[in-house]
């Protein structure tokens, strides 16, 4: 009787256990790889760890090559290094075959000659089909077009979760000489409550009030 367990012990021994497919539940779309090396500047009105700590060194930057080598990593190669090899030769080459085959632009739009010949001198069927490929426009679906408005109102809708507290638009900041300065903490060294050299959680402090009369009251008498 066969068994299942046998079958899974036997199954490491055997070379093809390596090239076995490990089962992914994610899906990758479009140019994911692309678009997560891209920095998007954040529009979050609150605070981060970055921006706190962050020096500006003014106009310092790298070296030239470092700068071109991190550039050339995140950015990858601009399309005129990649389809401009020859100009405008091939600009109208862009046509997928799924385009050409299900949607018969080959039979509409293709310059290929339906009965081909045999060529002695070169001893094949000429012309070939890669020598009247089509030249047309670009397949374009109306993805680009379904993204961008789906973008806008994912931009529209991002700002929303921001709310503004009623403190917030109600608040209205004073002078600094409006505040009181009386309950201010006078200098450990003409202080008589604390100690120069100690701190409240000495032994002797533990006991001693937090909001003690202000040792020196003000003057209300006009200066002359």
């Amino acid at each position: 009787m066969f068994s299942v367990d046998k079958y899974d012990d036997i199954k490491w021994g055997l070379p093809g256990w390596r090239i076995e497919q490990r089962y992914k539940n994610d899906v990758l779309i479009g140019n994911w790889n692309e678009e997560r090396r891209k920095f998007e500047r954040s529009k979050s009105h609150f605070n981060s760890t970055q921006r706190t700590d962050f020096k500006n060194y003014g106009k310092q930057l790298p070296d030239v090559k470092t700068r071109r080598e991190v550039k050339l990593q995140t950015e990858g190669l601009g399309k005129q290094f990649l389809f401009s090899h020859h100009g405008d030769a091939y600009k109208g080459n862009r046509i997928t075959w799924y385009d050409q085959q299900f949607n018969k632009r080959e039979v509409t739009e293709s310059e290929f000659k339906p009965l081909r010949t045999w060529e002695r001198q070169r001893l094949v069927w000429a012309p070939e089909k890669s020598d009247y490929p089509i030249q047309g426009s670009p397949t374009n679906f109306g993805l680009l077009e379904k993204k961008q408005e789906q973008w806008k109102k994912e931009a529209e809708l991002e700002d929303l979760s921001i709310y503004a507290t009623t403190q917030q638009l109600s608040f209205i900041p004073h002078q600094r000489k409006c505040y009181s300065y009386r309950r201010f903490a006078p200098p450990k060294f003409i202080s008589s409550k604390f100690h120069p050299h100690h701190v409240n959680k000495d032994l002797h402090l533990r006991d001693s009030k937090y909001l003690s009369v202000c040792e020196y009251p003000p003057v209300l008498a006009p200066v002359i």
